[in-house]
């Protein structure tokens, strides 16, 4: 039986975990999957623990609480997978809403392609109001048929809705690295070690999930704060995956120069077209500019003290 577990890691979420966790006992279509849902709980004061157990009374799959009490996203994940015990692995964060037929859609491809990873589309809501202009850095989207291959957009996914062959993908000690507790891009470097390793990624156009931003993520300082961060990780990540490869860092930089340029002119020739225009295009300024000033020194963090996310 290829039983599938699923990982969802928290950090003082109550409310947005029950959503989530609602949304993993409704799943359809799973029957020989034998799934398990682990929630890896990384407050200190374990806070989560309560509401799991009460929920798993009444779950239809196995519910499984675990305390991870050392603070980061990477610890978090790693500890899932330590105590996961299924042959697929997948991954919903906790502000994600998986639709119904999210799991049998993911399994579906993964076993029709013989995938080592299958990712699936991400669309955003706010959790109040609209989301407006700020939909598309909080959606994943890909323009390609359901079982057509992704490994060249690796760069641009996450975990966040995925699913993975174990023992291809995440057999390793540590498989997301420690370091990046903080800063995030624990998984963007996981998936290009395994691009570089010749793993392949399949995209499931059926397995949606919702994710879901509270306000204080819907502004513009928000948005170019985490498109900084995002284009540092994209250096960052080919830094540490490929040590000393000076040509792939040189790429990577000039094209964060010349969108830095580029956008940095188009900001100021939107100005006169309203605030969205021009924050719009401020925003992949600074995704650019995360490309130049990726060192250490720069690097913001997304999770822990530094809470842009």
């Amino acid at each position: 039986m290829d039983r599938i577990s699923v990982v969802t890691p928290t950090f003082n979420r109550p409310a947005p975990l029950a959503r989530a966790l609602a949304s993993l006992m409704a799943q359809r279509g799973v029957e020989g999957l034998a799934p398990e849902l682990i929630v890896v709980d990384n407050s200190p004061d374990a806070n989560a623990r309560e509401l799991v157990a009460g929920l798993a009374e009444k779950s239809p799959f196995p519910l499984h609480y675990i305390s991870e009490p050392r603070p980061g996203v990477a610890n978090a994940r790693n500890a899932g997978v330590a105590a996961a015990r299924g042959r697929w692995i997948a991954f919903l964060d906790d502000d994600e809403e998986a639709y119904p037929d999210w799991l049998a859609s993911l399994a579906l491809v993964a076993r029709e392609r013989r995938a080592d990873a299958v990712f699936g589309p991400i669309e955003a809501r706010a959790e109040a109001g609209e989301i407006g202009p700020f939909a598309p850095y909080f959606e994943r989207r890909v323009d390609r048929p359901s079982g057509a291959e992704i490994t060249d957009l690796a760069a641009y996914l996450g975990t966040n809705n995925s699913l993975f062959d174990r023992a291809a993908c995440l057999n390793g000690g540590a498989t997301f690295d420690p370091s990046l507790n903080e800063s995030g891009g624990e998984d963007a470097l996981l998936l290009q070690r395994l691009v570089l390793a010749g793993k392949r990624f399949y995209f499931a156009a059926d397995a949606k999930v919702a994710e879901w931003a509270p306000p204080r993520r819907l502004t513009w300082a928000y948005v170019k704060k985490r498109k900084f961060l995002s284009g540092q990780i994209r250096v960052f990540v080919q830094d540490m995956a490929r040590p000393g490869d000076v040509s792939v860092l040189a790429r990577w930089m000039a094209a964060g120069l010349v969108q830095a340029v580029a956008f940095g002119a188009a900001t100021l020739l939107c100005a006169p077209f309203g605030e969205n225009a021009r924050e719009k295009m401020a925003a992949k300024a600074f995704g650019g500019l995360g490309k130049i000033f990726w060192t250490r020194r720069f690097r913001l963090a997304l999770y822990g003290r530094g809470l842009v996310s």
